[in-house]
């Protein structure tokens, strides 16, 4: 009985030894092995990608001229692979993959996706700005993310999403609702079901003023009482408290000695002609409170190349004595033209000769000129 106890013992331990040494084979911390792999681009070796497993500095490598790469001493098990590649656009492209390793192992044709580029912004208004770009290749496209920022440092943490377009060849967008005079700074990532697939290059641009005209609203003014941005001759005009259309300043005219004007616009702004696009519709307005004119004198107004009237000019209005009392409004819609000088608005008081010593007070406010967007 004993001798068939033992027999039987040592009959089991034949049978579990081969079992163990297996297992322990299999699950060795110790195993190393080589990965191997080639990267292609554009139907074309890819050289220089980064190559990296488990985002650990031991585990990378970098493509050569064949767009081959290889990493030792591999432990056995599952591994991410992420393979990168920033282009001369500053765009980039990327695949993120799971591997696993239980023996040397070799990849070919690592396809990384086609970059997006974005191209300059267009379209560029106070409120608006007109975003395309080129569509990526990827076989696993999930999405574009398209982020905004207010800086050059933009990613999907310091940035704003502002569209997700879920069709491959979805590649425009229309950025709306902005603040004018304000820096934009835009990037677009491309998305599969677990990650980022790659990044455009980053475009900018400067919304414009919302009105062309600065201190149009004559609230900014100098010790002497002088509007900023705005040229006075002839100390007939200055900033005042007294009567306002809105905010709590607007600009006085008046004269009341021998001091008189005949065409010398005495209150004028240059606007850059670089800030009109040719083709779109503009409104030019502003305020007016005539207080008093005496005999024939008028208030001129007028906005075009040429400070005198002239062919050169868009407008150009009269407004005399018999104006209703009160702020009242004029405004004046127009196509712009193809310009190749800058515009100016130019204000004078029109005084007929002879010109009997003519006194006059008024008040103007608000001056704009905007798109209509």
């Amino acid at each position: 009985m004993k001798n068939k106890l033992i027999n039987f013992a040592y009959f089991l331990l034949l049978l579990i030894l081969p079992i163990l040494s297996c297992r322990e084979k299999i699950s060795s911390p110790d195993a190393q092995f080589t990965l191997k792999g080639k990267v292609i681009y554009n139907n074309s070796a890819l050289a220089g990608a980064q190559v990296n497993l488990d985002s650990t500095a031991n585990y990378s490598a970098v493509t050569d001229a064949e767009g081959n790469f290889s990493i030792s001493n591999v432990s056995e098990g599952a591994h991410k692979l992420t393979v990168y590649k920033s282009l001369p656009d500053s765009n980039f492209t990327e695949i993120n993959k799971s591997v696993t390793v239980n023996s040397d192992l070799e990849l070919s044709d690592l396809l990384l996706p086609k970059a997006v580029f974005l191209y300059p912004l267009t379209n560029v208004t106070s409120s608006s700005i007109v975003l395309t770009w080129s569509p990526t290749d990827a076989a696993d496209f999930r999405e574009y993310k398209v982020y905004r920022h207010t800086t050059r440092g933009l990613d999907e943490t310091t940035s704003t999403l502002v569209y997700v377009a879920t069709t491959i060849h979805d590649t425009s967008f229309t950025d709306t609702e902005l603040f004018e005079s304000t820096q934009y700074y835009y990037r677009i990532f491309v998305m599969n079901e677990y990650g980022k697939l790659g990044g455009s290059n980053i475009e900018s641009s400067k919304t414009p003023d919302k009105n062309l005209i600065k201190n149009g609203d004559f609230e900014s003014f100098d010790n002497f009482n002088k509007p900023t941005d705005w040229i006075t001759e002839n100390n007939v005009w200055s900033v005042s408290n007294q009567k306002f259309q809105s905010g709590g300043y607007g600009l006085r005219g008046e004269v009341n000695s021998y001091l008189y004007e005949i065409g010398g616009a005495s209150l004028r702004q240059y606007i850059p002609y670089t800030s009109l696009v040719t083709g779109k519709q503009y409104t030019f307005s502003f305020f007016y409170n005539i207080e008093n004119l005496d005999g024939n004198s008028a208030l001129k107004v007028s906005l075009g190349t040429n400070i005198q009237t002239g062919s050169s000019s868009i407008i150009s209005t009269f407004i005399d004595n018999t104006a209703p009392s009160g702020w009242q409004k004029f405004s004046f819609a127009f196509t712009a033209p193809q310009l190749t000088e800058d515009l100016v608005i130019s204000c004078y008081v029109n005084v007929n000769i002879p010109y009997n010593n003519e006194l006059w007070l008024m008040w103007l406010d608000n001056f704009e000129l905007e798109r209509a967007e």
